[in-house]
């Protein structure tokens, strides 16, 4: 396939992945246009069904229009820009979503802190509750398919499962076309998906393994069943709030009926979670720490007027408006952009604790964070020290003690010192599995 041009528009350049449902290619498009760098996106092609079906077409018309409305109207679900069949086979291109996906972020052994388990719970579920409320099924969520979008940070739900199905329909028992094969993946496909019969908790089930996995630091496949309940056994590996432990072991019950119905179900959960934790942090009987912990998960930017400021999750103004812009809190401190046009940081108590002096400043990550000096990146630490010089073109977040950077067309890893670790290259979609 490599080099190979579909409808005359799309050249293959790199196969991603294959699996059992298809492969996934990298391409670029237009070919009849002098741009450079060419645009690029993603094409999958689909295996062909085991056993001929008359409506078999229809079905992928039917399944790739859902895909399309979706990613249409929602940032964080790829665009599907074409769909097609050619010499008897099914195309789907979408949207190339430059980042990485958070097996990058899951280091086995490194567990998340709870605030950071409960934030990804939140960013993961507001894409789902989209896809929820239109009645669809994603089947397949896990790290491998949550993608970190670099351009903004933000989580993007790629791979659903609707249109792998086409490629795993066969004759079964009673001949009748059906799924011959599950869609999805072990250890975080609940049983009744496992048995061909997905519900929108099933989803539900991966979210919570995919938590319980970063509040572990372990995978799935490593933790213990219990024989009797067939329960997921995961408590004690983990240094988490019985609130939160709570709701992460209802998400991933044995029988669906004892689980959340759905994404809106769970965030509304998390939300009472966040005021009995709020609570929590005016008793002085916890840390200083951790209620700034907390409360750090409660504060919200808000625009009132042209100024932007902080209220909790009562709708109550903590920080008054008198910011140009507002980023969320991590790591106990927010960016905000000062009426100089600049960048800085405040505390929790909105004292500014960093001066506005850089062009463009990212929230903190691992104890550093990106700014921009002139037309360079580099990271300060919290004290406002410029620790890595701005030589950079681009810059991103660290992530498990490095980061990816970029100099003219080139990446590169480096550690928390700025020296580079690897020459990585592009950093491509994940494979179809």
């Amino acid at each position: 396939m490599i080099g190979y041009i579909l409808r005359r528009r799309y050249k293959i350049i790199k196969q991603l992945g294959s699996g059992g449902f298809g492969e996934t290619y990298l391409a670029e498009y237009p070919q009849d246009l002098p741009v450079s760098p060419q645009y690029k996106c993603v094409v999958k092609r689909l295996t062909r069904p085991q056993t001929p079906d008359l409506d078999t077409e229809e079905r992928f018309k039917r399944e790739a229009a859902i895909l399309f409305r979706l990613g249409k109207e929602h940032n964080q679900i790829p665009e599907l820009y074409d769909f097609f069949e050619e010499n008897r086979e099914f195309y789907l291109v979408q949207e190339y979503i430059d980042g990485h996906d958070l097996s990058y972020e899951m280091e086995q052994g490194k567990p998340w802190s709870e605030a950071d388990v409960i934030q990804l719970l939140q960013e993961i579920l507001e894409v789902l509750d989209f896809v929820h409320q239109n009645n669809v099924i994603h089947r397949d969520i896990k790290p491998l398919n949550l993608m970190r979008r670099y351009s903004d940070n933000k989580i993007v739900l790629i791979d659903f499962g609707i249109v792998k199905e086409i490629s795993a329909l066969g004759v079964n028992a009673q001949g009748k076309i059906s799924s011959t094969v599950p869609i999805g993946t072990r250890g975080y496909m609940p049983s009744e998906q496992f048995h061909g019969h997905p519900k929108l908790c099933s989803d539900i089930y991966a979210v919570g393994m995919t938590a319980i996995q970063a509040l572990t630091g372990l995978p799935p496949q490593e933790l213990h069943i219990d024989p009797d309940k067939l329960e997921v056994i995961w408590r004690e590996k983990a240094q988490v709030s019985n609130i939160l432990a709570d709701i992460l072991t209802k998400m991933v019950r044995y029988h669906s009926k004892l689980r959340y119905t759905d994404a809106s179900a769970v965030l509304e959960a998390l939300k009472q979670t966040q005021f009995s934790l709020q609570t929590s942090a005016n008793s002085p009987k916890l840390k200083v720490s951790n209620q700034s912990q907390l409360l750090l998960l409660l504060l919200k930017p808000i625009q009132i007027a042209d100024k932007y400021g902080y209220i909790d999750q009562s709708g109550q103004v903590i920080i008054q408006p008198q910011f140009n812009e507002a980023h969320n809190f991590a790591e106990e401190l927010a960016c905000v952009q000062f009426d100089n046009k600049k960048y800085g940081y405040i505390d929790l108590s909105g004292r500014v604790v960093i001066e506005a002096q850089f062009h463009e400043a990212w929230s903190f990550s691992e104890g550093l964070a990106v700014v921009q000096i002139g037309d360079k990146y580099g990271y300060i630490d919290k004290n406002g020290t410029l620790v890595i010089q701005a030589q950079f073109d681009y810059a991103h977040d660290f992530r498990n003690g490095r980061a990816m950077v970029e100099i003219g067309k080139q990446k590169y890893h480096i550690n928390k010192m700025g020296n580079f670790i690897k020459i990585i290259g592009m950093l491509f979609q994940n494979q179809m599995k």
